[in-house]
């Protein structure tokens, strides 16, 4: 059975299982779980192409998962397993023990393209019934790994390859000599003591005559399944002894067989990769040979990143070489996997730097007003399934983060310490914080004693209501974090919500800005924050800005340049709200004690519902109309006494 990636536009072939019989499997970016009738194997996948078979799990009730760190762990009923700090390094032996051969029962014939490179061709015997062919053959899960010899050497594993000929070699694969395999002797095969003669017996096999013979020179039985190689021809591998002088055997290049030709002593050599008696070969994982670093010093391997309509994010990881026993690679060394390509614009760049590590910059850009989530998986191919780190996968989301908000930024900065004191003088001793009375509201327009707004501040629900004679005022005024409680204590505010600005908050609320009368352009600067930037509110973002006390005698001053004046007037239109621009706004008031503004950032710029809320309160306001005319007149009247009574006391001659 193969396992494909089939959600992507191309399936690609992940695991070739035909092997095995499962019932069902698992899958996720790093594991494949397949579940047998007496086991479980587990493979370990390095993105799309390479893995390795990690080891079998006995337990029949189980889990597996990964933590933020890249560490595995196994749940059982009665226990839990993890791979710990230093076993993690690889495949977790402390959960699935020593790393299992991945080889498979036959013979191997080494065919040595140069000292370097050879290619092993994999028998499968003439009579092997079909339904077991699949069983001697190479597959997917040997790219880049190492055949190892019983004897000595190894060889890394570069390219698997699939055929009908040569006869009886169905797969084969190219590899990289490391270190040189042992030879067979005359010892273990005394049939190297004398020459060889090549014949050929049919349309596919070929007979092996020793000449010259010693008295001990003479092929044996446990020269089955060895290799006769010949520098400059086809290899052959023996299959059956006829007598001790013949051997039949199949090449593994036809076109380059020695027909007739004769090979004196030690111009052949044998190499034993046959499955007699016991393989003597292995296939295993090679040793870890890339590190995998992030840039941005970021120790989780599945991160969650929130890109906002407009906004970037960049991506940085370094793959470094750690060894020198591989080829050093000379192009991209990092596959970017996308899951979902329409929902972000993703540009990829990447370079070698004079260390031979390979640099990558990833670029992710939300254009579209879709929402959703994808994946971004960073795949180092070329890493063994050894490393601790062979791929990355971030989750993207095409929407607004949780930490994403906006925030008035005052122009007056009060430490925190007078926050909690209450105090803060200018430098003319004018205090800049406002202590609420208690149960406080806010005037109307009908008058400071008639209070028309819900939203009380201060809330005490054990004390007197100020403010509170007739009826409208009895008729509006709602407790929130108060509700249904009898005192302030049972409120239960923490000190971010006294300090909070948000009117949900409003009972708990105490202290507030305090501003001499009248405040005249008060700057509203805003910035929109998030956990690793902060950005002035500026162009394209619009604003609204409402009063949610519904207090009037204030009026806001914005520059509105002509390519936002046509968006400005189309969001109007359709608002049925004056739009505002947030650059160089700043607001006058000309009305008395508490103002509370809410800002709110216009749709279709952004995915966030960017609100802020900030309050003013404006104190030692002069006295309203008619009270400035009516003390003119007053003092004018009794003024004018005194000077008509000091006249009359005059002209009559008259000393009190």
């Amino acid at each position: 059975m193969c396992i494909t990636n089939s959600g992507t536009q191309s399936p690609t072939i992940l695991l070739n299982l035909s092997e095995d019989i499962f019932t069902r499997y698992d899958i996720n970016f790093f594991l494949v779980v397949t579940y047998q009738y007496q086991e479980t194997s587990v493979y370990f996948l390095i993105g799309l192409g390479i893995y390795s078979e990690i080891g079998t799990i006995k337990n029949k009730v189980f889990a597996l998962y990964y933590d933020h760190l890249g560490f595995i762990h196994k749940l059982t009923p009665d226990h839990s397993e993890d791979g710990g700090v230093f076993e993690g390094f690889g495949n977790s032996r402390s959960i699935f023990g020593q790393p299992p051969d991945m080889g498979f029962n036959t013979a191997l014939a080494p065919q040595f393209l140069s000292f370097s490179e050879v290619i092993f061709f994999a028998y499968v015997p003439l009579d092997e019934p079909p339904e077991t062919i699949h069983t001697k053959k190479f597959n997917n899960m040997h790219y880049e790994k190492l055949i190892q010899s019983s004897k000595s050497g190894k060889a890394h594993i570069r390219k698997i390859l699939q055929h009908k000929t040569p006869k009886g070699f169905l797969s084969s694969v190219i590899a990289e000599t490391i270190n040189a395999f042992g030879l067979e002797d005359e010892n273990e095969s005394p049939c190297l003591s004398s020459s060889l003669l090549i014949d050929k017996t049919s349309n596919f096999t070929y007979k092996l005559t020793l000449t010259l013979q010693t008295a001990d020179s003479s092929f044996k039985t446990s020269d089955i399944e060895k290799t006769v190689v010949i520098p400059g021809y086809s290899s052959f591998l023996i299959t059956e002894i006829l007598d001790p002088s013949n051997a039949l055997a199949l090449a593994t290049m036809p076109q380059s067989v020695p027909l007739n030709m004769t090979f004196v002593r030690e111009s052949w050599f044998l190499y034993n990769f046959g499955s007699v008696n016991g393989r003597k070969w292995s296939i295993f994982s090679k040793p870890c040979n890339y590190w995998f670093q992030q840039s941005d010093d970021s120790l989780s391997l599945n991160v969650v990143k929130y890109i906002d309509l407009g906004n970037s994010q960049v991506f940085k990881v370094k793959i470094i070489p750690n060894s020198n026993r591989f080829q050093i690679i000379d192009y991209p060394l990092v596959e970017v996997s996308v899951g979902n390509p329409m929902l972000l614009e993703v540009k990829v760049a990447g370079a070698f730097d004079d260390t031979n590590s390979y640099l990558v910059e990833i670029s992710v850009t939300s254009r579209s007003l879709r929402q959703g989530s994808t994946s971004l998986a960073l795949i180092a191919w070329a890493a063994s399934t050894q490393c601790f780190v062979t791929t990355v996968v971030t989750t993207l989301k095409s929407s607004c983060s949780y930490l994403r908000a906006m925030q008035h930024v005052s122009n007056i900065i009060i430490p925190f310490e007078d926050w909690i004191s209450g105090v803060h003088e200018d430098s003319q001793g004018f205090n800049m914080i406002k202590t609420l009375p208690v149960n406080y509201r806010p005037p109307s327009n009908m008058g400071i004693a008639i209070p028309l707004t819900d939203n009380f501040y201060n809330a005490d629900p054990s004390k007197p209501i100020p403010r509170n004679l007739f009826r409208k005022s009895k008729e509006t005024g709602k407790y929130k974090q108060c509700a249904r409680v009898a005192s302030r204590e049972e409120c239960n505010c923490t000190n971010d919500q006294k300090f909070s600005h948000a009117v949900a908050f409003s009972d708990c609320k105490e202290k507030v800005p305090r501003f001499k009368f009248p405040v005249t352009q008060y700057p509203i600067s805003l910035e929109i924050f998030s956990e690793n930037e902060r950005i002035p509110v500026k162009s394209p973002y619009l604003v609204t800005v409402t009063e949610v006390n519904m207090r009037k005698n204030w009026k806001l001053k914005h520059f509105v340049p002509q390519n936002v004046k046509k968006l400005k007037n189309h969001l109007e239109a359709v608002l049925r709200v004056p739009v505002y621009n947030p650059s160089g706004l700043n607001i006058s008031i000309r009305g008395s004690e508490l103002f509370h503004f809410r800002v709110s950032v216009v749709p279709g710029v952004t995915f966030c519902n960017l609100v802020e809320e900030f309050q003013i309160y404006v104190d030692e306001v002069p006295l309203p109309f008619p009270g400035h005319t009516l003390i003119a007149v007053a003092a004018a009247v009794v003024l004018g006494g005194l000077i008509f009574t000091a006249f009359m006391l005059q002209l009559h001659n008259i000393h009190p």
